[in-house]
């Protein structure tokens, strides 16, 4: 038998019996049984704590947030513009990134530092002004300085964490917020935010891009007067006027020259074979030739036949007068039928013919004379060409280098000359224009404050409880005995068929 206050141990090692102790096996009955009958324990527990949490919870101060709204749209100063070439020019941002990028620039420590600067430490944060004047006063003078500045530091550290700011997905609005003790002073701080956040992107978007195209177009307008004056250099040196155009004139007197060469040796081998014609012909060729005969033989017989005739009308034929003219007719005929052509006397001259062609060959041996020194003075004359010819194509590839790198630098200014003043352009009218991002909704005073007095105090009692809680499960698992019959047959099978209340 036990008692039905605190069952006795089942199988306990009594007067050295040798008999094993099991732990009690219980129940959700004998659980809520045991944590009752803990009561006091987890009352001793929770009380505390909770006292604790509600002290700590009314020492929370109320604080007051301030909030204000932005909205961004894409501006000029968004859109893409390569500083050298055109290559991704015109490429925006999405929305996301643009969103993105206006958050990162509110969160900068810079945005913080110049909206401080309006407001006094003291007035913003006096706990950390007093601790600042504390170390102060215990700091030697030469930290001063040192000790000031970190304590700036830390006020821009605590208004940077004091400021919120995100947005919703897909929604070009910003929303700000900036929570502190002071009402008007979280307005007042949220509004000096937003109008640094406005000025210091203008900075960011705007002031340097103008003034560091303009260094750079004069470092490359610096580069380009000592690439002009190489080439001065160069040109004086080799004494040379303007290379391009004098080589461009001895490539063309080089091929003239050489063209009257060719032409001048092609029509002398024809000279040359036509002088050698005319000779052959002269040579065959008697320079004197018969003019004409001077012979009146044939006249003569006509003139005595004519003669006979008339003598026949007067005379017989066997007349002294008519035989005498018959003897002269016959001899006069055996003389012309003894010779073959005419004679007389024969007069010579020049041959025409002769002539002609000699003075021909006179005047082409004078040609192949001319031709002669005609080609020795264009050869000569090549010689001459084809030396500064040879001479300006040695010089052409540091020429060549000069007119790269000149050409490299006229284009680089030209380049950073547009986008100067195209970049000049775009800030004079961001100045004018309206900005990409405009405040929908300043801050204001919040009427209403906000406090973690509830959810610690909350806190406090949910803590309190669960610690008590796994205080008393901790007292009823460990507690010794069975609290039920039930929990007895349940850790030694064995019935139990009777009780006994423990006596007072």
């Amino acid at each position: 038998m036990a008692s039905t206050g605190d069952w006795g141990a089942a199988g306990s090692d009594h007067a050295g019996t040798g008999v094993v102790r099991h732990r009690p096996r219980l129940g959700a009955v004998e659980i809520g049984l045991q944590l009752w009958r803990a009561k006091w324990v987890m009352l001793l527990v929770f009380i505390p704590i909770f006292v604790l949490g509600i002290l700590a919870a009314l020492q929370m101060p109320t604080t007051y947030e301030a909030n204000s709204r932005l909205y961004v749209r894409l501006g000029d100063e968004n859109v893409y513009r390569p500083r050298v070439g055109t290559e991704g020019a015109g490429a925006m941002p999405e929305t996301e990134q643009l969103i993105q990028a206006e958050i990162e620039v509110l969160r900068s420590p810079i945005v913080a530092e110049r909206a401080l600067e309006g407001f006094s430490v003291a007035r913003v944060f006096p706990e950390l002004h007093e601790a600042t004047q504390e170390k102060l006063a215990e700091a030697p003078a030469s930290q001063h300085a040192a000790i000031e500045e970190k304590g700036y530091e830390q006020a821009v550290a605590a208004l940077r964490e004091a400021f919120e700011t995100g947005s919703a997905p897909k929604t070009p609005v910003i929303g700000t917020a900036l929570t502190h003790k002071d009402a008007t002073l979280s307005a007042e701080l949220l509004n000096a935010i937003v109008a640094a956040y406005l000025e210091y992107r203008t900075e960011v978007f705007s002031s340097s891009s103008s003034a560091s195209l303009a260094g750079q177009r004069e470092k490359f307008e610096a580069q380009l007067l000592d690439v002009e004056d190489d080439i001065r250099a160069f040109l004086k040196r080799h004494d040379i006027g303007d290379f391009e155009s004098e080589r461009q004139t001895a490539q063309q007197l080089y091929a003239t020259i050489n063209s009257e060469l060719l032409t001048n040796q092609s029509r002398a081998s024809a000279v040359e074979g036509q002088l050698d014609i005319y000779n052959r012909q002269l040579a065959s060729m008697d320079p004197q030739q018969d003019l004409y005969v001077e012979d009146s033989s044939a006249e003569r017989l006509t003139e005595l036949q004519v003669e006979r005739e008339e003598l026949l009308s007067r005379y017989t034929e066997d007349s002294r007068a008519v035989q005498a003219v018959d003897q002269r007719i016959a001899q006069l005929r055996e003389y012309l039928q003894s010779r073959q052509g005419l004679s007389g006397t024969t007069r010579r001259g020049p041959n025409p013919v002769y002539q002609e062609i000699e003075q021909s060959a006179n005047n082409l041996e004078a040609e192949a004379q001319s031709l002669a020194l005609q080609e020795d003075e264009l050869e000569r004359q090549l010689e001459r060409v084809e030396a500064r010819l040879e001479r300006l194509n040695d010089l052409a590839p540091q020429w060549q280098e000069l007119q790269r790198r000149k050409s490299l630098m006229e284009a680089n200014v030209e380049n950073f000359s547009v986008r100067e003043l195209e970049e000049r352009a775009l800030s004079e009218i961001s100045d004018t224009s309206a900005e990409s991002v405009r405040v929908l909704e300043p801050a204001r005073t919040p009427i209403e404050g906000s406090s973690l007095k509830l959810p610690i105090a909350a806190l406090a009692f949910l803590f309190a409880g669960f610690t008590a809680f796994m205080a008393g499960l901790l007292r009823a698992l460990t507690r010794q005995g069975f609290p039920t019959a039930r929990s007895v047959e349940r850790t030694v099978g064995v019935p139990v068929v009777g009780s006994l209340k423990k006596a007072a």
